[in-house]
């Protein structure tokens, strides 16, 4: 029996490190009985079958696991195991968004993991500190780097993190620019690249699979496909009390116990959204996550299914007035 590590995952097999070698990997049938499969950054044990090819026997304790909701069961999805610190990436163009950002963190901290923010593309603009000042607003004591990986530009920094052969994921949405960064760290273009759409900044996955690489100066990354759903597992009233604090103890303050914070009238959170308190982002923040739970509750519930439905309806007539007020302005 021999040990070693899952540096690319693909739909019937395992690439794995050993011993300054690479084996093509497949899972004993136990796995499928228990349903849980190595992921990269696993630490594996394998029995060798041919000159490169291995069966692996069994994962390693993990140290770490970083993970997300299913979109289709309530089984968590393990993105990566065994990682020191997560690189959240998000571009200084239409990629930026803070609401995604806030779940980045929550993801980091269900996952035990140190968070980094990486602002990519200062080249795209002349001043990245407005952005800097929005995101330690949302993300607190967490650091933050704005680099361009195209042009090089303060990327060093970056490269603290890898001391003592630590490994470092990516995660982003596509388009960020994490295939560049990580073609930057390797000292070559090993990730393909491609273009962004100009109108709405964003990117074809270039990046199709979770790869792991050792780096030149020490340490591992492993560069991830970009994500278009981050469900969380684990989202408890602890962890959304911690971010929006402030919006649960004004909403007891409002006229109504059933207040929608839209419209209602005597509505504390409004009121604090008007004075500056409390920002427009919060809020729908805040009631993303609501639904969220609520629709994973009424999966069990038929009242709360019910509920959850008429809120779908509620959020569908208002997309729809939003678009019937854009088309009327334009005409005008």
């Amino acid at each position: 029996m021999q040990k070693g590590r899952i540096i690319a995952e693909h739909k019937t097999n395992y690439q794995i490190f050993a011993e300054e070698q690479e084996y093509l990997g497949t899972v004993r049938g136990v796995f499928f009985t228990e349903k849980e499969f190595p992921r990269v950054g696993d630490f594996v044990e394998f029995e060798i079958v041919s000159e490169n090819k291995v069966v692996i026997e069994k994962i390693c304790p993990r140290k770490s696991v970083v993970s997300r909701k299913s979109a289709n069961t309530d089984i968590p999805q393990v993105i990566v195991a065994n990682v020191d610190y997560i690189f959240v990436v998000m571009g200084l163009d239409g990629d930026f968004n803070l609401s995604r950002l806030e779940r980045y963190m929550l993801l980091a901290k269900h996952s035990n993991t140190s968070a980094i923010v990486v602002l990519n593309k200062t080249d795209t603009l002349e001043d990245s500190s407005e952005y800097v000042t929005q995101v330690k607003a949302v993300t607190q004591d967490v650091p933050i780097h704005s680099v361009s990986a195209l042009t090089g530009d303060n990327m060093e920094t970056l490269t603290q993190y890898f001391e003592n052969d630590a490994t470092i994921v990516l995660l982003g949405s596509s388009g960020a620019g994490k295939s560049t960064i990580t073609n930057w760290l390797l000292s070559e273009e090993r990730q393909v690249v491609r273009s962004i759409r100009v109108d709405d900044s964003k990117g074809k996955h270039t990046t199709t699979t979770r790869q792991l690489f050792a780096l030149p100066i020490g340490g591992y990354l492993i560069d991830t496909p970009g994500m278009r759903e981050l469900g969380l597992q684990e989202t408890t009233e602890e962890d959304e009390s911690e971010i929006f604090n402030m919006i649960d103890q004004l909403s007891m303050e409002c006229r109504y116990n059933n207040c929608d914070h839209e419209k209602s009238d005597g509505c504390a959170v409004l009121t604090s959204i008007s004075k500056g308190d409390v920002s427009e982002r919060q809020l729908m923040s805040y009631k993303k996550l609501q639904r969220e739970r609520l629709h994973d509750e009424s999966k069990h519930n038929e009242e709360l299914s019910f509920q959850y439905k008429q809120q779908k309806k509620k959020l569908y007539k208002s997309y729809d007035e939003i678009q019937q007020r854009k088309r009327h302005e334009k005409e005008f």
